[in-house]
C-alpha cells in the first residue's frame, strides 16, 4: 500500500471540498491525496535535498560522465543541469564539493574554477533565463574566501558590432550547418528573435570561448535545453554535439547522466529524442560530398 501524507483536516473548507466533488467525499480522504499530490509537485524544480543527497549525485555524475571528454567537464552538466532543475544554491553546494579537492588547493586554483562556474551560469542566461543562474552566483559570493574571489571581466567592452555577429555566425554555423537556413526561415517574421539570435544568444553568451571551449559551451547548451524537456531544440543540439566533435556513444552517455538529474529532481524529460534519433541528420553537405566521392 503506498504511504501518503495527511494534511490537517482544516486545511480545506467543505464549501471547498464540495465544489471540487459532485459527490463530497469524506475531508480525510480528500485532504489525504491532494496533498499526496502536493508534496510530490514540490520535490520538482526547487527541490531541497540534503548534502548527503547531493553528494551521491555529484559522485554519480563525476562516474557516469564520459572520460573521453576530459576530467574537468562532468560539473558543468551538473551546472547546467541543476540549476534549471532544482535549487540554484546548490550550484554553491557543487562549488564546495570541488574546492575541498586537492587540486583547488591554491587560491588561483579555486579562482580558475570559479571563473568557469561563472561562465557556464553566464552562458544559461540565455538558455532559462537569468533569476536563476543570478541565485547561484549570489550564494557562491556569500560562501567564498575573500583571497579565492575572482574579479575578471570577461565581456569588458563588448559591442554588438560586425566583429560580434560574425564570431555569433560562425559558432552558430558550426552547430547548425545547412540547418540554420531553417532557423533563418522561422524568423523572418520575426526580426527581434532573429536579430537576438545571431548578435546576443550565440554573438555575446555562446560564441566567446576564452574560458569555456567550443566542446563545452555545445555541452552546457545541450544540456540546458535537455533539461527543459525541449523537443525540437534538443533535437538541434544533439545534431550540434555530434557535429562539433562529441562521438555518438559519448553524446548518449551525455543523455544518461542529464536523466540521472532529471530523475533526483523529479522532472520530465520524455518528450526529447536521443542521439540514435537523429544520427541519420548529422552528415552535412561536405559529408555527403565525400561520402558520394568515396562511393563511385
Amino acid at each position: 500500500m503506498a504511504t501518503v501524507i495527511r494534511a490537517n483536516n482544516n486545511d480545506f473548507p467543505d464549501s471547498y471540498v464540495q465544489q471540487v466533488c459532485r459527490d463530497p467525499i469524506p475531508r480525510a480522504i480528500f485532504t489525504t491525496v491532494y496533498s499526496h499530490v502536493n508534496s510530490k509537485s514540490k520535490m520538482g524544480l526547487g527541490r531541497d535535498a540534503s548534502i548527503e543527497e547531493l553528494t551521491a549525485l555529484f559522485q554519480d555524475i563525476e562516474n557516469s560522465f564520459p572520460k573521453g571528454l576530459g576530467s574537468d567537464k562532468w560539473y558543468l552538466l551538473l551546472i547546467a543541469t541543476l540549476t534549471y532543475a532544482s535549487d540554484p544554491d546548490h550550484i554553491a553546494d557543487l562549488y564546495t564539493h570541488l574546492i575541498s579537492r586537492p587540486d583547488f588547493a591554491t587560491s588561483e586554483a579555486r579562482q580558475g574554477l570559479v571563473r568557469r562556474i561563472r561562465e557556464t551560469l553566464f552562458k544559461l542566461v540565455s538558455l532559462i533565463g537569468v533569476c536563476k543562474p543570478l541565485t547561484a552566483i549570489f550564494k557562491i559570493d556569500t560562501i567564498e574566501k575573500p583571497e579565492d574571489k575572482d574579479y575578471s571581466f570577461s565581456r569588458e567592452g563588448w559591442q554588438a558590432d560586425d566583429k560580434n555577429l560574425e564570431r555569433g555566425n560562425g559558432f552558430l554555423k558550426k552547430i547548425y550547418r545547412h540547418n540554420s537556413q531553417f532557423l533563418t526561415d522561422k524568423l523572418t517574421a520575426h526580426r527581434d528573435f532573429d536579430w537576438i539570435t545571431w548578435n546576443v544568444t550565440y554573438g555575446l553568451y555562446l560564441s566567446d570561448h576564452a574560458i569555456l571551449t567550443d566542446v563545452e559551451t555545445e555541452l552546457v547548451v545541450l544540456c540546458g535545453i535537455l533539461i527543459q524537456n525541449l523537443e525540437a531544440v534538443t533535437s538541434f543540439h544533439l545534431r550540434g554535439a555530434r557535429r562539433i566533435g562529441m562521438s555518438k556513444e559519448q553524446v548518449e552517455q551525455i543523455h544518461i547522466c542529464c536523466e540521472k538529474v532529471a530523475r533526483f529532481c523529479n522532472v520530465r524529460v520524455d518528450k526529447v529524442p536521443r542521439v540514435a534519433d537523429i544520427e541519420h541528420q548529422v552528415p552535412w553537405e561536405f559529408d555527403l560530398q565525400a561520402q558520394t566521392t568515396t562511393s563511385s
